[in-house]
């Protein structure tokens, strides 16, 4: 198993203990001890290289010491149990040589405060407890693996102890509190624990901390104060005590908790006592309940009971406990055998005598009156309840009483019994069945005109359940939504309008992208990329659905206004965008890619003459930039990423970038990048870029000229078009020296006063002098790009030839003023310009010498170049007395000898 799989292992222990730690002994074998030791071994092999990786591998080590801490108990348990468990109690002991000699002094404060973990479950375990822990006293005498582990447990005590010489704060207050876990469950360590904490403020080193050390002696006094108040450690709490104040503890505290505690315990006892007592005189005798069975013949002892007496409450909750409880089929049953003249209250009987108990009182904490507004609400919400059902009963009431009359007319006129018809069957609810029930139960019989219907005894009146009364209300009052009203175009852009609003002042949420290190390069937190792409998404989709529902228009009018809300929407979108272009330039590209398929989903459905009008991409691309565009900084790129990464470009996007490097100085270096970049990246418009380039390598601006021609110069060898287009407008500047004349010569006359003619000669001579400087100016315009090139491929030399035996004299005075950089990096050994030397044509003799004359100035000849020299002076008539030095094989110029 390579590190990567043993990672992920320990992964998945984490993962699986964090959320079911039961499952911790399932990891308690070889395997994974090994597993552990691999990791373990690993990381303290690696060297600190401050990278994330090695903090990676910190969090390992840390995991992989955690998880042997996890699964020793387990592990100790076994070899309890099975003897035979030798190979895995190696594996673990192993991993404790590791800890006890590496970890325990590793640099890492983290790394150490786990190891100190590690070192105190071990020493619980490999020592003796007078409790029923996991320890040593749960194996037999003899014990072949365990026995003799006793004396390994004292050690580890000892590495323990002795970590509270460290200078790490953390690492002391860690010891401290292992320490004080020990002394605890071990009480044959509580004496060393005590010499320790006592002797720790008198080796304590004058170079620590004051802080460290007053915050180590704040934790000494609170370990103490934990083991002084600890139950089982009683028998030795006056040592603890004075302990406590040799390191300066107030033990007076525990004098006075003391006897406090000894009262209370004492009252305590007492109290328990007499409760014992007085329970067991007050305890009833228990006897076998027996029922009381009425006979059938015995009167009702609910006969004579009066009703009213009961409070509402319990009345209340028998109604429910019967409603609950009793089948529906049961209380039908109830209501068919009621009586047909109906149900006597016991307190209309002659009789009945009033009970003279009475009601139950209220609560005595219950007030007469509540004052709190809420329950003053409910109140009122209850008597207007009242009131309302009240006035249905009335309506309800009316109502069978016109029922009655009507019953009772057409018994007189028909003078029959009424026929029985055949029941319908309707679906109802258990409360309207309850109540059809009932009333077909009552039948009223027929009876004659001159016999009064005459009731003596009063009926119990039912009333309708919830349900029924809320089935009724929406009967008599259906419920149904107000018909919405249409929205006019106008308030639906308003709405959508309101819509973008809304999700563009969302991009605070993005906004919190913080800048890490890693690795000495700067990267961007990408937490928020997903969410924010998203609602780049919804802007521009969002944007391009009102052109969607405007698609259609009916006539020419509602086609203009419909194309000017639309218009209204994305200038809303472009300003937003230009207030931040620099953090909002991802969502104009994905606008513009957005507007961009658009125009070509468009396209298939509309003639070539309608596409000019039609599509819309390059009109707000062009507005982008005319609005952008002055906002940016002298050194900002954001207009090469717009434009890189744009869908589409044409022409006069160029004409914008040349229009902003001309108008505004600070920005021809970022102008220039861009079109560079365009060049490369973009090849519909690479030569429209290229060619403004190239026009800038002609500027009568210096700074400006050779920034361009740095830009131009090299590209990529996959380039060639780009090469020759470079080469050919070179050599098409250079051919424009041969346009430049000299200056005509003025003319003086023989005879006139010699004054004027002075000053005459002097105008003339500042005159010439400034036209050639004119001249030099033009010549270096025309013909730098044009050098530079040919310091990367000489070839090109044999133009310069052409163009100088045409030239002027002016011309050529100054092509071989400023040709001496050129010829320098060119260098004196490069075949193609020994053999333009060597082949130059007739006219040339002076542009060959002053070659020669700058490649041998300050370096002696090659045999190349003497070579070519003595055929040229034997071919070619040529004046060589200046280059005598080079014919015999030295510079023109010497260095001086010190």
């Amino acid at each position: 198993m390579d590190h990567e799989q043993q990672v992920i292992r320990l992964h998945d222990f984490n993962q699986e203990i964090q959320s079911h730690p039961e499952s911790a002994p399932s990891y308690a074998t070889k395997d994974f001890l090994q597993i552990l030791t691999d990791l373990m071994t690993y990381g303290l092999n690696q060297t600190d290289t401050g990278t994330d990786n090695y903090k990676e591998e910190l969090n390992t080590l840390k995991s992989s010491i955690r998880a042997f801490t996890t699964v020793l108990p387990t592990i100790f348990k076994t070899v309890c149990q099975n003897e035979a468990e030798s190979r895995l109690w190696e594996k673990a002991k192993s991993i404790i040589h590791i800890l006890q000699t590496r970890l325990i002094n590793h640099k890492n404060t983290g790394i150490r405060i786990n190891a100190i973990k590690s070192l105190q479950v071990l020493v619980l375990l490999l020592s003796k407890s007078p409790q029923k822990d996991l320890s040593l006293s749960m194996i037999r005498p003899d014990h072949r693996i365990l026995s003799g582990e006793e004396t390994e447990g004292n050690q580890l005590f000892n590495t323990l102890v002795s970590l509270m010489d460290s200078d790490i704060e953390s690492v002391v207050t860690a010891t401290i509190s292992c320490l004080v876990l020990i002394g605890k469950k071990r009480v044959q360590y509580l004496k060393p624990i005590i010499s320790a904490f006592t002797s720790w403020q008198k080796i304590k080193k004058k170079v620590d901390s004051p802080v460290m050390l007053r915050n180590v002696d704040k934790i000494l006094k609170l370990s103490f104060i934990s083991l002084i108040r600890t139950e089982s450690l009683s028998s030795y709490r006056a040592e603890l005590i004075a302990a406590f104040g040799s390191i300066g503890g107030n033990t007076a505290m525990f004098q006075r908790h003391s006897r406090e505690h000894r009262s209370e315990e004492i009252r305590r006892k007492r109290a328990a006592a007499a409760s014992h007592d007085t329970d067991r005189e007050k305890r009833p005798k228990h006897s076998e309940y027996i029922p009381i069975i009425p006979s059938s013949n015995s009167r009702n002892i609910l006969e004579d009971y009066d009703i009213m007496q009961l409070p509402l409450s319990a009345v209340v909750s028998l109604c429910m406990t019967v409603l609950q409880t009793v089948p529906l089929e049961v209380i039908n049953e109830r209501i068919n055998n009621l009586p047909t003249e109906g149900v006597t209250l016991a307190v209309t009987r002659p009789h009945f005598v009033r009970s003279t108990t009475p009601p139950y009182p209220p609560p005595p904490d219950q007030p007469e009156t509540i004052h709190h507004p809420r329950m003053k609400n409910e109140r009122e919400e209850e008597e207007k309840r009242k009131r309302m059902e009240e006035e249905r009963r009335k309506v309800l009431k009316r109502e069978e009483e016109d029922a009655m009359i009507l019953m009772k007319s057409e018994v007189k006129e028909e003078k029959i019994k009424p026929v029985k018809d055949e029941p319908v069957k309707i679906e109802m609810d258990s409360d309207d069945e309850i109540e059809q029930n009932y009333r077909a139960a009552i039948q009223f019989k027929p009876v004659e005109e001159d016999v009064p219907m005459e009731e003596d005894k009063p009926k119990v009146e039912l009333l309708a359940s919830v349900e029924e009364r809320a089935t009724q209300a929406l009967r008599m009052k259906p419920y149904a939504l107000a018909t919405p009203t249409p929205l006019v175009n106008d308030d639906k852009q308003q709405l959508l309008k309101m819509a973008i609003q809304r999700i563009l002042a969302a991009e605070s949420a993005f906004q919190t992208n913080t800048v890490v290190m890693e690795n000495g390069i700067r990267k961007t937190d990408n937490i928020n990329n997903s969410t924010k792409s998203v609602w780049m998404t919804l802007i521009t989709k969002l944007v391009l659905k009102s052109i969607n529902q405007y698609e259609t228009p009916f006539d020419d009018e509602s086609r203009i206004t419909n194309k000017d809300q639309v218009d209204e929407i994305k200038e809303m979108l472009l300003e937003f965008i230009v207030a931040n272009i620099s953090t909002r330039v991802e969502l104009a590209i994905e606008w513009l890619h957005e507007e961009y398929l658009s125009d070509i989903r468009l396209k298939r459905n509309i003639s070539i003459e309608e596409e000019e009008e039609a599509c819309s991409y390059f009109k707000w691309f062009h507005r982008l930039l005319e609005k952008c565009i002055p906002t940016l900084d002298a050194k900002d790129r954001t207009l090469t990423k717009l434009l890189v990464d744009a869908p589409a470009l044409n022409d006069d996007t160029i004409c914008y970038i040349k229009k902003n490097l001309e108008e505004v100085p600070e920005r021809f270096v970022s102008c220039v990048s861009t079109l560079r970049s365009l060049v490369a990246n973009r090849p519909t418009i690479r030569f429209s870029a290229l060619q403004v380039l190239l026009d800038l390598c002609v500027h009568p601006n210096d700074k400006m000229r050779r920034t361009s021609i740095v830009a131009v110069k090299k590209w990529n060898p996959n380039q060639q078009d780009i090469h020759a287009r470079v080469e050919e407008f070179s050599i098409q500047s250079l051919d424009e020296l041969v346009k430049i004349q000299d200056p005509p010569k003025a003319d003086h006359a023989e005879n006139g006063d010699n004054m004027a003619v002075d000053n005459d000669n002097l105008e003339n001579e500042n005159t010439e002098e400034a036209k050639d400087n004119i001249i030099e100016k033009d010549v270096v315009r025309h013909a730098e790009l044009y050098f530079v090139l040919c310091t990367k491929k000489p070839i090109l030399l044999k133009e310069l030839f052409s163009v100088y035996i045409q030239a002027s004299e002016t011309v050529q005075k100054y092509i071989r003023l400023h040709m001496i950089n050129m010829i320098k990096s060119i260098g004196m050994r490069s075949p193609d310009l020994i053999k333009l030397i060597r082949e130059f044509p007739p006219g040339g003799e002076t542009l060959v010498i002053r070659i020669l004359f700058i490649l041998c100035e300050s370096k002696p000849p090659t045999r190349e170049i003497m070579s070519t020299l003595h055929t040229i002076a034997k071919e070619r008539s040529i004046d060589l007395k200046n280059l005598s030095p080079i014919l015999a094989g030295n510079s023109i110029n010497p260095p001086m000898k010190k």
